[in-house]
């Protein structure tokens, strides 16, 4: 029997139409068993039964504060001069320098936690856009509301060197960073995370071969991979909507990576398989 287990996390779903639909595709037809819902943006009916229908219980809430408008009607401290949220170099910079009124963080994620209860959906785990719940102070409010809600699985972006990367191997090392202090908070606070995860610097998106390459270099335990399907939007500004999202999308659903994850001896489970403890 497999001790090595894999986590196929897409993230933002509910992003717009295309992302949202890229997202099914890579788990009905390639190797995501796994989704984080931005619940703060405007939702479709057709959209939530196309999630429920696709991934069961496998859905996570990805809590956000730099993609559209705070659920939670105030936060002065959440938004810009047009009521948006921050867009991610200047939240970042909001969150590293305690800039974030924390009640108004909470009172936000409460809301997008709360939303998805709403449309019927009991998020099997947390995890942040932007990796925001890892951020100093916020990580603890994150914790709280995890027990709070009764949600005890939560991303731990501490991503290895699993090979020599150039490229984002600062932002790895940065939240790794974050994630080694935010790792001590959420242990007490009774949280579980897959053993390892991969997705920052390593596989490279678009790549089926560095995917593979991926698969065939797995630890023993559970490893989370996060990505970012999907089918790029002229309606959404900005990198995370270009045509990468395609390509990654491909090499999800490639057959030669399908057939890696037998040929690896693997077993694909979603967060809501992970053991939450006793």
């Amino acid at each position: 029997m497999t001790d090595r287990y894999l986590i196929v996390n897409a993230d933002d779903f509910n992003t717009d139409r295309q992302r949202s639909a890229g997202i099914i595709k890579a788990a009905q037809r390639g190797i995501v068993t796994s989704t984080t819902a931005l619940a703060n943006l405007p939702w479709e009916a057709q959209t939530v039964t196309d999630l429920k229908a696709s991934f069961g219980a496998g859905v996570g809430v990805h809590l956000n504060l730099t993609k559209g408008r705070p659920l939670s009607g105030g936060g002065r401290s959440l938004v810009d001069g047009a009521a948006q949220f921050l867009d991610k170099p200047r939240a970042w910079r909001q969150a590293l320098t305690r800039g974030y009124d924390l009640a108004e963080v909470e009172d936000e994620f409460a809301a997008q936690i709360g939303r998805l209860f709403d449309l019927g959906i009991e998020p099997s785990h947390i995890d942040g856009n932007n990796h925001i719940h890892v951020f100093p102070g916020i990580a603890r409010v994150v914790a709280r509301l995890a027990v709070r809600f009764n949600i005890r699985r939560i991303r731990l972006p501490l991503e290895p060197a699993w090979q020599k990367q150039v490229q984002w191997g600062v932002k790895r090392r940065f939240i790794g960073l974050l994630s080694r202090r935010a790792k001590t908070i959420f242990s007490e606070a009774g949280l579980v995370s897959p053993d390892h995860f991969a997705g920052i610097a390593f596989p490279r998106p678009g790549s089926a071969e560095s995917l593979m390459s991926l698969l065939r270099s797995l630890p023993a335990g559970v490893t989370e991979l996060m990505c970012h399907p999907g089918y790029s939007s002229a309606s959404f500004s900005g990198s995370f909507s270009s045509p990468e999202r395609e390509q990654e999308l491909e090499s999800l659903i490639d057959p030669l990576v399908v057939q890696e994850v037998k040929n690896a001896d693997l077993r694909l489970i979603s967060f809501a398989e992970l053991p939450s403890g006793p």
